[in-house]
């Protein structure tokens, strides 16, 4: 009789700690959600943004990013977020001929905080994207296509911009740029 009692105890013991462990292998599923692998999207959410290293595409081709700059414009009061595969020889110096994506915000701030434009369709006055290629053949260099982004800047200093960013273009080749960056704060 208190073998089987003692049994029983043993069995319900088991259930309960085989629940609990599917549990928490449930719930840590759900906190890695934002650290799995970016693709291009035609509709973003900030969900979507990978807590992993900067990764781009311009092109079809993947793009290492090297340089990263918040720009504030003393006079016009544009902020830009420049993203390029080429570091200039001064922070904050100016690059040719570079491969990289941009967010301009003309005489407006980019501030802490949430910002998004789920869809291309959508329209945000001031706000403009684009991305340069090094391309001298074709002349063309600037991308003028569609965009949608979602961008979280977790913190700001007078010397660093940190934060997390998902932008697509609706080009042919499905250019994108997503994940973590701490970028030079410049002040122009």
């Amino acid at each position: 009789m208190i073998i089987k009692k003692g049994f029983r105890l043993f069995l319900v013991l088991i259930s309960v700690l085989l629940i609990a462990s599917c549990n928490k292998k449930e719930e840590q599923k759900i906190e890695n959600t934002s650290s799995k692998e970016f693709s291009w999207k035609s509709e973003l959410k900030i969900s979507d943004i990978p807590d992993a290293p900067l990764k781009g595409f311009i092109n079809g081709r993947e793009l290492s990013i090297n340089y990263i700059n918040f720009e504030q414009w003393r006079g016009s009061g544009d902020h830009v977020i420049n993203f390029g595969d080429v570091k200039p020889k001064n922070d904050c110096g100016y690059v040719e001929n570079d491969n990289s994506f941009h967010l301009l915000h003309k005489a407006g701030e980019i501030k802490t905080g949430e910002f998004i434009k789920a869809s291309f369709d959508q329209s945000l006055d001031g706000y403009i994207s684009y991305y340069d290629t090094a391309n001298v053949k074709s002349g063309e260099n600037k991308s003028s296509v569609q965009w949608n982004c979602a961008l979280v800047i977790t913190s700001m200093d007078d010397k660093t911009v940190k934060g997390k960013i998902a932008i697509c273009f609706k080009d042919e080749k499905k250019s994108w740029l997503a994940g973590t960056f701490q970028a030079v704060r410049c002040y122009n």
